[in-house]
């Protein structure tokens, strides 16, 4: 049989070693004592592979069968001869009734085969240390009992050993995910192999017959649990896809609110650069820039990213209640005039507040001209007191305003600018957010004045496409 490349090659020698110990295992067996009784063994093999014909297959893929009893029983009656046979049938029975897959009847016959005469080794064992002292009934309960659970140990440990080959995990991680549940299963069903080879060795084939009739109807009873289960199952997959169906479809409608609302923005924004041509485009930039440095400061919540990201793009919009005479004016402001700009935070505040989404966005519109000294205004916040919004906008709208051309006077440089700020730090401006201001000056300074390093919309983190050009990464 030609092997696929992806197999593990340790796996094919386990798989070996496995069937070779097992059929030296069968061998041995009959050198140990000789097999009577073959009549009787022959109806404990058929009773045990009919359990294994009956193997009720799990959704999951798994199985559960009942057939090890067989073969605990068989090591309590027969010794080594009868149990190996068992175990041997059992195995063949289960490559019939399966996949027809030659790897997997060579692994399961040479670990069941091995379990096998381990267990009628310690039945024998038990026998001994218990002949003459201990009534017989009990002392089969206990042979059937440790039979079983030697045959849980072993056949676990292969089973956990190659499960640990094929998928990389811990040998003792794979025992307790996979077999560790079984164990109370194996120490019950001990008991009853050990119940029905004393009725076997009191009144015969017949009754033992009879006495199966439960084991089959716990098939029954598990076939139907199983059933149901998997109808369960089924049911819960089906709504787990409408339910991520229905969760896509939300969040593509809260996408395409989004951006609506975003386009909202940008064209509120679009309309005061139209009304105040010398700071055209300023918004733009600041915004950007405060997504750059907000993240520099290790913010990654995308609502936070996106409150600032709105907070800086929106911070003139109280200009509109400003008056062209006083917004247009080529002169330098009087006092009285000063007084009336001052109010275009609040102003702003005022609009942005009456939408439940830039509520958040507004309270950095009504602090953008706080100090960290307490000397901005319009209400004289201090530090910390600040929203850190307000207090990343402050360092990018001074940086912008530095570098950018107006009416009145050209631009400066932008090492200008960081001096400026520097310079600052403390007084005007949140130390922390000039640390990481001064951090991105580099990749700052070699963007065009007056020009957008990119085009003007936010994404959240689940929506970007790193290679998509034009969009603001996070």
């Amino acid at each position: 049989m030609s092997r696929p490349s992806t197999r593990n090659p340790r796996e094919d020698w386990f798989i070996a070693l496995t069937f070779a110990g097992g059929a030296i295992a069968f061998t041995a067996a009959f050198f140990l004592q000789p097999l009577g009784d073959p009549v009787g063994l022959a109806v404990v093999l058929l009773l045990a592979v009919l359990t294994e014909a009956l193997s009720v297959r799990l959704y999951f893929g798994g199985w559960v069968s009942v057939s090890f009893v067989g073969t605990a029983m068989a090591a309590v009656l027969f010794g080594p001869p009868g149990a190996v046979t068992t175990a041997g049938a059992i195995a063949i029975a289960g490559w019939l009734t399966g996949e027809r897959n030659p790897r997997k009847l060579a692994f399961n016959f040479g670990h069941e085969t091995l379990a096998a005469l381990c267990a009628a080794l310690g039945v024998m064992g038990i026998q001994a240390a218990g002949q003459g002292e201990v009534p017989r009934p009990v002392l089969a309960l206990a042979e059937g009992g440790a039979a079983a659970l030697i045959l849980y140990a072993i056949d676990g440990a292969w089973v956990a050993a190659i499960i640990a080959l094929t998928s990389g995990r811990p040998i003792a991680s794979s025992f307790r995910d996979n077999i560790g549940w079984l164990f109370p299963y194996y120490a019950i069903l001990g008991l009853v192999a050990g119940g029905l080879a004393v009725i076997f060795q009191e009144l015969g084939v017949a009754a033992v017959v009879v006495m199966v009739l439960p084991l089959v109807l716990a098939r029954y009873s598990v076939s139907q649990f199983v059933e149901r289960t998997r109808e369960n199952v089924i049911r819960l997959e089906r709504s787990n896809e409408q339910l991520h169906r229905a969760y896509i479809e939300i969040r593509d409608m809260s996408e395409q609110l989004r951006d609506a609302y975003t386009g909202t923005l940008e064209s509120l924004v679009t309309a005061l650069d139209v009304r105040d041509q010398e700071t055209r485009g300023h918004s733009v930039r600041v915004a950007q820039h405060a997504l750059d440095i907000a993240k520099m400061l290790g913010i990654k919540d995308d609502e936070e990213l996106l409150t600032i990201y709105r907070g800086a793009l929106m911070h003139d919009v109280g200009k509109i209640g400003v008056p062209d005479a006083i917004l247009l004016k080529p002169d330098r402001l009087t006092e009285e005039e000063w007084e009336f700009m001052r109010r275009h935070p609040a102003m702003g505040y005022r609009i942005l507040a009456q939408v439940p989404y830039l509520r958040p966005a507004a309270k950095i519109v009504l602090a953008h001209h706080e100090r960290w000294d307490g000397a901005g205004y319009p209400r004289g916040l201090e530090g910390e007191e600040i929203p850190l919004g307000a207090r990343i906008f402050a360092v990018c709208d001074t940086y912008d305003a530095i570098i950018s051309d107006r009416p009145y006077r050209r631009g400066q440089s932008p090492d200008a600018a960081l001096a400026e700020i520097l310079r600052c730090a403390g007084s005007q401006f949140d130390p922390r957010v000039v640390e990481a201001f001064e951090a991105l000056f580099p990749r700052w300074k070699q963007e065009t004045p007056g020009n957008p390093a990119r085009p003007l919309l936010y994404l959240p983190a689940w929506r970007q496409d790193d290679d998509a050009p034009g969009r603001a990464a996070s």
